[in-house]
């Protein structure tokens, strides 16, 4: 009996490996929603590890009008 993620693959008639299923399933979802799941990864990985700062990328109506980050209409 083989109890190894390759032979429960096979047995369910699967392909060998997750990357193939993942890509597909990746470029299935329409291109806007791809773009934004994309751009929430990606932001929130960059918040996760330093490399951007959280309060560098929320809302802030603020900073918009009186300090002229006007970006932050664009990126919210």
């Amino acid at each position: 009996m083989d109890f190894g993620v390759g032979g429960a693959n096979r047995a369910m008639g699967q392909q060998q490996g997750a990357a193939p299923d993942v890509m597909s399933w990746y470029m299935e979802i329409p291109l806007i929603s791809r773009l934004y799941l994309t751009g929430a990864f990606l932001a929130t990985a960059l918040c996760a590890v330093d490399v951007v700062s959280p309060f560098s990328l929320y809302f802030n109506w603020d900073l918009v009008f009186s300090h002229g980050q006007v970006w932050r209409l664009i990126t919210r």
